[in-house]
């Protein structure tokens, strides 16, 4: 069986932390919904601090400089063509010198 080759791609702080939560059950409203606590966050193990890199999930600048080992083919975003391109929100174009 193929192993997916794992590479460090970037993530925005949002992405990772909707992975990298710890949370616990800490009390119960009046409407008898649990409310929840939020215990701990992850630590990445690959970071850059203020590297500016796009998010390999949601496409998002991002300076967070956090990086993940991820299978490519699991990411939404690469940047790399023209579908993941279209997912991306940011038009570079209004960068370009006249």
């Amino acid at each position: 069986m193929n192993e997916p080759v794992l590479r460090p791609l970037p993530l925005c702080e949002q992405c990772w932390l909707e992975n990298h939560t710890n949370w616990e059950p800490q009390s119960m409203s009046e409407n008898g919904h649990i409310l929840m606590k939020l215990v701990g966050v992850d630590t990445p193990e690959i970071v850059t601090p203020g590297n500016v890199d796009i998010c390999c999930m949601c496409g998002s600048i991002t300076i967070s400089g956090i990086y993940e080992m991820t299978d490519p083919t699991k990411a939404y975003f690469l940047g790399e063509s023209d579908e993941s391109n279209d997912k991306f929100e940011f038009n570079f174009g209004i960068l370009d010198d006249d």
